[in-house]
C-alpha cells in the first residue's frame, strides 16, 4: 500500500500544517498529525453511528426436518376473506375455457385450483447468477376450503438444503405453479439453487401459470403497465401502504444476516402480500364469477 500524502490530505479537508518543508523533529512531526489524525477520528465516529436495533421475525416457528431445521410460519384463511376487494376463494371455481384461451394452453381447461402451488420468492440479487440465493419462499394453496399461506426464511446459509427439500416437497404436492413474472425469474433462481444442492424438483414444467401474461392478454389495452402494483390497484382495489419495494430486499436480508439490522419483517410482510395478490388474481382473470 503507497503511504497517504498528508500534505494532500490537509489542503484536501483545510487543516493546517507546517508553515515551512523540510525535516523537523519527531516531538514536531507527531504534533503536525494531531490535527489530521483528530479529524479522521471524528469522521470515522460520525459515520459509525449508535448501534441500529434489531429486527425480529414475524411469529413462526422451527421445523424440524430430515435435512435439518428451518424456519416457517403458516397463516390460514377463509375463503371469503378479501384481499383489496377480491375475495380470495373466487379461484376455486374456474372458467376452464377462459383460462385455456388467455394461457394459450388447452391443458388449462380441465385445472383443478386444488393443484396449484401460489408462487413468490425473495432473493440476494435481481439479476440472477450462480451466487444468487432465494431466502424467502412465499407459497400459497387451497386447501378445506380456504387459502393456506406458508412462508420460509433462511435466517442461516446452512438452513437452505432443508428449506429446498420442503419447497420441492409442497411442489411435487402442488404440482401447477402460478407466479407472476415466474416463468421468466423466480423458476429460474429456484432451479439453480436445486442445483446447487444436487435437489430433483418440477421445477421447470410445461402447466406454469404465469399471470403476468395472462394480464396483459386480458386487460394490456386498459392497464398503464403489467406491473403487479398497477395491476392490485385496477384489478384487485388494492393499494399498498408503506410497502418496502422489492429492489431493497436483498440489502435488507444482508444486512440483517450481518448483524440482524435489516428490516426483513417488511420483506416477509411484502412476500405474504405478493402471494395473496396471486389467489385474488387468478379469481378475476378466469374465475367463474368474473365474466367474459
Amino acid at each position: 500500500m503507497v503511504a497517504p500524502d498528508r500534505d494532500k490530505l490537509r489542503r484536501s479537508f483545510r487543516i493546517a500544517g507546517r508553515a515551512e518543508p523540510g525535516p523537523a523533529p519527531a516531538a514536531e512531526r507527531a504534533s503536525a498529525g494531531a490535527p489530521l489524525r483528530g479529524f479522521l477520528q471524528q469522521r470515522r465516529a460520525q459515520f459509525a453511528g449508535p448501534p441500529r436495533p434489531a429486527v425480529e421475525l414475524p411469529a413462526g416457528g422451527e421445523l424440524a426436518t430430515a435435512h435439518g431445521v428451518l424456519w416457517r410460519r403458516e397463516l390460514r384463511y377463509a375463503a371469503d376473506f378479501v384481499h383489496g376487494a377480491v375475495p380470495l376463494g373466487s379461484g376455486l371455481r374456474l372458467d376452464g375455457e377462459r383460462l385455456a384461451r388467455l394461457a394459450r394452453d388447452p391443458s388449462f381447461a380441465g385445472l383443478d385450483p386444488s393443484r396449484c402451488l401460489f408462487l413468490d420468492t425473495e432473493t440476494t440479487g435481481l439479476h440472477g447468477g450462480a451466487g444468487t440465493v432465494v431466502f424467502a419462499y412465499g407459497l400459497g394453496f387451497f386447501r378445506d376450503g380456504g387459502f393456506v399461506f406458508e412462508q420460509t426464511f433462511l435466517r442461516d446459509f446452512g438452513e437452505e438444503p432443508a428449506m429446498l427439500h420442503h419447497f420441492a416437497a409442497r411442489l411435487r404436492e402442488f404440482p401447477v405453479p402460478v407466479t407472476f413474472v415466474g416463468k421468466s425469474y423466480d423458476r429460474h433462481r429456484i432451479h439453480a439453487r436445486l442445483a446447487v444442492h444436487r435437489i430433483q424438483a418440477p421445477v421447470l414444467t410445461q402447466q406454469h401459470l404465469d399471470l403476468y401474461h395472462l394480464v396483459r392478454r386480458a386487460h394490456g389495452r386498459e392497464l398503464p403497465d403489467a406491473k403487479l402494483r398497477t395491476v392490485e390497484q385496477r384489478l384487485l382495489g388494492l393499494d399498498r401502504r408503506d410497502d418496502l419495494p422489492g429492489s431493497e430486499a436483498p440489502a435488507a436480508f444482508l444486512d440483517w444476516i450481518r448483524d440482524r439490522s435489516g428490516p426483513v419483517d417488511r420483506v416477509l410482510e411484502h412476500n405474504r402480500l405478493d402471494v395473496l395478490s396471486l389467489a385474488a388474481l387468478l379469481g378475476v382473470l378466469a374465475g367463474r364469477a368474473s365474466g367474459p
